[in-house]
């Protein structure tokens, strides 16, 4: 694959590559450094397991995984490795930067490095769509520009979207618990979810201000529009299910005896 790229991919490949890295390594000397406190030190060697296992996941599980050697030859697991290089060192820089609001260094941990792992798995799965069209050029802008937007989506949901998520998760069980066994097809289980998750959502914007204190309801867990309001759902549809079972069961039943009487008239 890399002998079919244009001369001038072949020329700025190796420059691009060496600036990029050159200035993450500027990065990494003025703006990180090492935690080496006994906190720390006491569950390394846990957390060393827990990363030896994404590494060797991420460097050959998804490098073999997404590799095709009759057609890509071993360029597919090179890009692989290049990649999650490029990918752990952005994401740590990017993690650090955006979950500290002061102004600071860096602190790297096992535990960032094994959340920068992480991160740059999301990037070489969806690589694996596009393997085999792009160069490295357009592969390294790819793994900047998706950690990027990965983990400031995270950095968003986690602090500040954190307890709608949460309770939307919540309400969601709690609407398709009282039905589940009366579900046919998965689609009205994601109906059932999506609903109750955006009336947990909603409800935690609204009820507080509009209810609460009107009717003078005295609401301070959420249990009402996490609970209340998505089990009232999944009640009516438990009922509207039922009555849908109850209606197939007598049609089927219906439809059964006319046959067996067409039988028994034809002979």
């Amino acid at each position: 694959m890399s002998s079919k790229y244009p001369r001038s991919v072949r020329c700025s490949l190796p420059l691009w590559a060496l600036t990029l890295e050159a200035a993450l390594i500027l990065l990494f000397f003025f703006f990180t450094y090492y935690d080496a406190s006994l906190e720390d030190q006491k569950g390394l060697v846990a957390s060393y397991q827990v990363c030896q296992d994404l590494t060797v996941m991420a460097a050959l599980g998804l490098g073999f995984f997404t590799s095709n050697l009759r057609r890509h030859s071993w360029s597919s697991v090179a890009f692989n490795l290049f990649m999650l290089a490029l990918g752990v060192q952005w994401a740590i820089l990017l993690d650090g930067f955006l979950s500290q609001f002061a102004p600071g260094k860096v602190v790297i941990k096992l535990l960032s490095i094994r959340l920068a792992t992480r991160s740059a798995m999301s990037v070489l799965i969806s690589v694996s769509a596009v393997l085999g069209k792009v160069n490295l050029v357009q592969l390294v802008v790819m793994v900047l520009v998706e950690l990027t937007v990965f983990g400031t989506m995270r950095m968003v949901i986690y602090n500040i979207f954190r307890t709608y998520m949460h309770n939307a998760a919540l309400a969601g069980g709690v609407a398709v618990s009282a039905s589940c066994h009366l579900i046919p097809s998965p689609w009205i289980a994601m109906v059932l979810g999506l609903v109750a998750g955006l009336i947990s959502i909603g409800g935690a914007k609204c009820l507080p201000v509009c209810f609460n204190r009107v009717l003078g309801i005295h609401e301070s867990h959420n249990v009402h529009y996490t609970f209340g309001l998505p089990g009232l759902l999944g009640e009516i549809a438990y009922i509207v299910l039922m009555a849908l079972h109850v209606v197939w069961a007598s049609s089927n039943m219906f439809a059964s005896k006319s046959q067996n009487m067409e039988r028994t008239s034809c002979g």
